[in-house]
């Protein structure tokens, strides 16, 4: 048989599969925004569902090992499932959980904890200390977001895609309300931009001339260009420097390293409560900002080098404490021998991805630390988005 023939009867097999419809039990929530669930021994992913939901899917994308599908009909409810306080839930990619009460989105988030850190680092719940849950205002939160634009529209991606979800007229539910006021006010630029509401409750956005954004956050002043990154959840910025102050165990006569430092949001933080402390950035502007902000409160027994983490040297430093808050991609391979060469008595991670985190932890525990302290904290509501703060001390 030719291999066309072969081909096309593949083919046929495929697409025949993507155009079927299959009953299946849903059973835990997985990073992303799915449930999982299995149809004749392949996993199936599904959005927008609740494990213990019995529904009708349809398959619209095939992988090796598993499939994609969306709801057409639930067959048997869990109880839990509510109506989304949005028209364009499954629609816009903003948001994955308004079908939820906050309770049980909450729950779903610490479940994808245990479950990426038993699959990823096979460490058990027993192993583990408990996942403390820290949480706010659901709706709101966000002091500034990227704004698509389109044919003079304002609004966010559909989801899967670039093309346009416009803004409803009474807003967007997790952007601040103030962002929410000046979009119905004011015709868009004519292309994407950025916008911020800062600690005045003034409106920057990138089309500005000189975009500096002002927040305010545990006492101190940051500054920063509208591009730099900034913790956008504006009910919990104090939470978070306060977990990771009380995480730190700080000392007055210890010093530290803040990987990732950006404009200096843990690293001033932190310099009020010990005796000396350098942070470090891949971002050049980011760290000119940082300067800037340590400056601007009157901080000076801290200094901030740039340079990429991979390339820091483990002799020229002896940090007691070390906290490195990295991007989605988790810490690079180089990073974590610097880190565990460092040998810090102490180290806080604040991560946003559950799976570079597992991977990361299980290489700081076999190379001779133990998890203390293992948190949730929902800097993104309704999203998929999950931001753990974990410390680790020396065994």
């Amino acid at each position: 048989m030719s291999n066309i023939i072969l081909l096309r009867r593949l083919y046929n097999i495929v697409m025949t599969f993507l155009n079927k419809t299959i009953t299946i039990v849903l059973d835990k929530p997985l990073y992303g925004g799915h449930c999982l669930g299995r149809h004749e021994g392949k996993a199936v992913l599904v959005p927008y569902a609740i494990p213990g939901e019995t529904v009708r899917a349809r398959i619209h994308e095939e992988k090796k090992d598993y499939c994609f599908g969306v709801v057409e009909e639930i067959v048997d409810g869990s109880g839990f499932r509510t109506m989304p306080a949005c028209i364009h839930f499954e629609s816009c990619g903003g948001c994955s959980y308004l079908h939820l009460p906050y309770d049980k989105e909450l729950g779903f988030k610490k479940s994808i904890i245990l479950d990426s850190l038993a699959r990823n680092a096979g460490m058990d719940a027993a192993e583990l200390p408990e996942v403390e849950v820290t949480a706010g205002e659901r709706f709101h939160y966000r002091s500034h977001a990227s704004i698509k634009v389109r044919g003079g529209s304002q609004g966010l991606y559909r989801k899967g895609s670039n093309d346009l979800v416009s803004f409803h007229e009474t807003g967007c539910l997790i952007l601040a309300g103030e962002l929410n006021d000046w979009l119905r006010r004011n015709e868009s630029p004519r292309n994407d931009y950025r916008a911020a509401v800062d600690s005045s409750n003034s409106i920057i956005t990138s089309a500005d001339d000189h975009p500096v954004v002002t927040e305010k956050a545990g006492g101190l002043t940051f500054s920063r260009g509208i591009n730099q990154f900034f913790q956008a959840n504006r009910f919990l910025r104090n939470n978070m420097l306060e977990i990771v102050s009380n995480d730190a165990k700080t000392g007055a006569d210890e010093s530290f390293l803040d990987i990732g430092c950006g404009v200096g949001f843990f690293t001033l933080s932190l310099a009020q409560l010990m005796k000396a402390g350098t942070g470090v950035d891949i971002s050049r502007e980011s760290i000119l900002w940082a300067k800037r902000n340590a400056s601007l409160n009157k901080i000076g027994n801290v200094g901030f080098q740039h340079i990429p983490s991979a390339r820091m040297h483990p002799a020229r430093m002896r940090p007691d404490l070390i906290v490195i808050d990295p991007p989605r991609a988790g810490i690079d391979r180089k990073t974590r021998k610097t880190m565990l060469a460092v040998s810090p008595e102490r180290m806080v991670y604040i991560s946003c991805n559950p799976s570079t985190f597992s991977r990361d932890a299980k290489e700081f525990i076999a190379g001779g630390y133990r998890m203390e302290r293992l948190m949730l904290i929902d800097m993104f509501p309704c999203t998929h988005h999950i931001e753990v703060i974990a410390r680790f001390a020396r065994r």
